[in-house]
């Protein structure tokens, strides 16, 4: 058995096998070449679509990473199968050597099968009972055969033909990308493909230049700064999403420019309190993401209290703060130099409230804002309805010039109210106080006088009194009081000051229509009394006042022609007048004085007489005026 085996082996057609061998590598460069380019064909074919689609995307919004996975995931694919089997199965496998054995039989008539016989005999251990001279014949036949031809010119050259027709895809289509992205950009898109987090270039970028917060019902605007440079007529786009409402689409154009790089554009959104989302496209360039614009109310004023405060000359309160008047709805009226506070309340907390004073010029034909006070914001507070409002407060000097307010308010978004209210501020008048004498009333001793004893301009005996009665009321309050008269026209006035006379437990609270204390004994000379408050939480003292005396003329004297005093005589007249100060320490300050009063003097008996007479024409007129009312309110039958 070993003799036949080695025999087999001497029998082997070793030049044939050789040249077979390299007609099979040739075989295999061939069928790797030809795989190879259309490989190359469908990588770049397959490259080319995936980064198109990558690039597309990403010009509309950011590609998903999920789209990026799969598109590396298929370009994997694709290539490892059409490598498998155009690339390394055939390098691996190669054709058979009996199959090309074939071939050079064909190829060569004058073999007649020796070649394939002879490696199929040398292949085989069993011979089947074939003569071993038989198979040594024909294999040395075959070598023989062999040693004359060459096998490399029946290699199946259209493969390589094919591989040269296609191999210029490849480089068509690497050309084509550059020439269309660019090296950098395809350089980008190829790390892309390895999933590398790299952004794609481009020649403008957008970026978001827009506030999210925004009041409600407000116009917006929105603005994106482009980088690279631009055209100004350049127009963008501009895609809104409201919240459940379809996308709308406005043109984006050029609003300013930064520097030569850098641009901004804007488009103008209608009014609206529904948020949105938006996203811009202007050269080729976009927005990477939506971004927001949400709604929120602007701060609103709900209510605006003022008090004035009184000067410190009227005193404080028993718990020592000073008095204040209410102003109803926050429109001020007090006196120039007193100082007014401001509250006001907000629906919403608030960074920043300030009171701008109005004034008016000079000249009175126009107004000017003076000046700006800060308001301090407090705690908020829980209204008994549940709401809640933030208050803020200021104080103010009152000036001449004064002639109203307003309030801005800006809350922690710094959106400021829009329609800021305005409140007047009305300077009152310093006057004097006000003086009235009462009316003149005559009543018999130890009787307190009635309405009846009311007998206006009667004349007064030599050596009589006049009985005076006088009120007085003033916001600055009451100080004190004087009696001003003279002696006929040409006489000089003379001042008397009236002593302040107070209550006591016994006099009774002030009658203002008497001009004296309730329980005042007859004769009782209360020349002026300052009246105290009757709620001093509420209101200052001494705001009101009054007297009522008897000013003696029996010790008047006048001057003479012959500028000599003299002693009054019938026939004379006493002028006289009732002056009140306020309270205000200012010096100077004219005081409040009542209307003049004449008093003539006559014979006591021409005083009875006058009075006698003026008391008939008073009954008439009772009588006459009883009979018209009764006329008057007589039913008709």
């Amino acid at each position: 058995m070993a003799r036949t085996k080695n025999k087999m082996q001497a029998t082997l057609p070793k030049i044939g096998l050789a040249k077979l061998s390299a007609l099979r590598g040739r075989e295999m460069l061939f069928h790797v070449l030809w795989g190879l380019t259309r490989w190359l064909t469908v990588a770049f074919a397959v490259l080319a679509l995936c980064t198109f689609i990558d690039w597309r995307v990403d010009k509309s919004r950011e590609t998903p990473y999920t789209l990026r996975a799969i598109l590396t995931g298929v370009e994997a694919i694709v290539l490892g199968i059409t490598g498998w089997f155009w690339l390394v199965r055939p390098w691996l496998k190669g054709p058979s050597i009996i199959r090309l054995a074939k071939r050079v039989e064909e190829g060569i008539p004058e073999f007649g099968h020796r070649l394939v016989t002879s490696i199929q005999f040398a292949r085989k251990e069993e011979t089947g009972g074939m003569s071993p001279e038989l198979i040594e014949a024909v294999a040395r036949e075959s070598e023989e055969l062999s040693s004359k031809h060459a096998f490399g010119r029946f290699a199946d050259f259209r493969r390589l033909k094919w591989a040269a027709g296609l191999v210029g895809v490849p480089m068509l289509l690497a050309a084509g990308m550059i020439l269309f992205y660019g090296p950098s950009l395809l350089g980008v898109l190829l790390k892309r493909q390895l999933l590398a987090s790299t952004e794609i270039p481009r020649f403008n970028q957008v970026h978001h230049n827009t506030h999210v917060l925004w009041p409600s019902g407000d116009e917006v605007t929105v603005e994106y700064i482009v980088s690279g440079r631009i055209d100004e007529g350049a127009v963008g786009t501009v895609r809104i999403k409201p919240e459940d409402l379809p996308t709308d689409q406005y043109p984006l154009t050029f609003a300013r420019r930064l520097d030569e790089d850098h641009t901004v554009f804007a488009a103008k959104i209608p009014h609206s309190s529904v948020n949105f989302t938006h996203r811009a496209w202007v050269g080729d360039g976009r927005t990477r993401e939506a971004r927001d614009v949400k709604f929120v109310p602007r701060p609103v004023v709900t209510r605006t209290d003022a008090w004035v405060r009184l000067p410190k000359f009227l005193g404080n309160r028993p718990d020592g703060k000073p008095y204040e008047t209410y102003q109803s709805q926050g429109e001020i009226t007090g006196l120039a130099n007193s100082m007014a506070r401001v509250r006001i309340a907000v629906q919403k907390p608030i960074s920043e409230a300030r009171l701008t004073l109005i004034a008016r010029t000079k000249d009175g034909t126009s107004e000017y804002l003076q000046r700006s006070v800060h308001m301090f914001p407090g705690n908020e507070e829980v209204l008994p309805t549940g709401e809640t409002e933030y208050p803020a407060e200021a104080e103010f000097d009152l000036t001449s010039d004064l002639i109203a307010y307003h309030i801005d308010v800006k809350d922690v978004n710094g959106f400021s109210n829009s329609t800021p209210p305005r409140r007047g501020i009305q300077i009152a008048p310093d006057e004097p106080p006000i003086v009235r004498l009462l009316p003149e009333r005559y009543s018999e001793p130890g009787i307190k006088p009635s309405e009846e004893d009311i007998i206006e301009g009667l004349p007064i005996p030599l050596g009589g009194q006049i009985p005076i009665a006088y009120t007085c009321r003033s916001p600055q309050g009451v100080s004190k009081a004087q009696l001003r008269y003279r002696i006929n026209e040409r006489g000089t006035w003379v001042t008397l000051p009236l002593r302040t006379i107070d209550a006591d437990a016994k006099s009774g609270p002030f009658d203002p229509n008497y001009g004296t204390f309730i329980n005042v004994q007859f004769g009782q000379q209360v020349e002026f009394h300052p009246v105290p408050s009757p709620d001093r939480e509420t209101t200052p003292d001494y705001l009101t006042g009054g007297g009522r005396f008897d000013f003696q003329t029996a010790e008047l004297t006048k001057i003479t022609e012959e500028g000599k005093l003299a002693k009054l005589e019938i026939g004379d007249r006493v002028e006289y007048y009732v002056e009140v100060f306020d309270r205000n320490p200012v010096p100077g300050r004219a005081p409040g004085k009542s209307e003049a009063r004449i008093k003539e003097i006559l014979s006591p008996g021409d005083v009875l007489l006058r009075l006698d007479q003026t008391r008939q024409a008073e009954s008439k007129i009772r009588d006459l005026e009883k009979k018209q009312r009764e006329l008057f309110g007589r039913k008709p039958e």
